[in-house]
């Protein structure tokens, strides 16, 4: 099963100055979604601590792009752990492990009987 990966809702998380350098990301939260060939979804939710920049590779943030960020979270996160779960929430929509039900005690709608005189 082919399941394509992206990360969505990139969000960072700055220490307003470090090393000399002002607003450098320390931590992105993110979500990264996966979507098979039937479009079936399955999400996970990450924060990933990102390492720190030297003065040569650093961007200051008001430069910085969403696919940037992407790519570092590329670089960095675990994805085999994320693509993993991803893919058990996808088996399992696919093929449920449980199915809730109604009790059998609880009945969805009531019925009324009426005594005749």
């Amino acid at each position: 099963m082919a399941i394509t990966y992206t990360f969505t809702d990139i969000k960072v998380e700055i220490a307003p100055s470090l090393d000399g350098l002002t607003d450098v990301v320390t931590r992105v939260r993110y979500n990264y979604k996966g979507v098979d060939e039937n479009g079936i979804e399955g999400t996970f939710a990450g924060a990933t601590p990102m390492p720190l920049p030297s003065d040569e590779n650093f961007v200051p943030f008001n430069q910085l792009t969403e696919p940037e960020v992407a790519g570092w979270l590329e670089a960095v996160a675990d994805k085999p752990h994320m693509q993993e779960q991803i893919q058990k929430q996808i088996n399992n929509q696919i093929a449920p492990k449980y199915v809730p039900v109604d009790n059998p005690w609880d009945p969805t709608t009531t019925t009324t009987t009426t005594i005749a005189e």
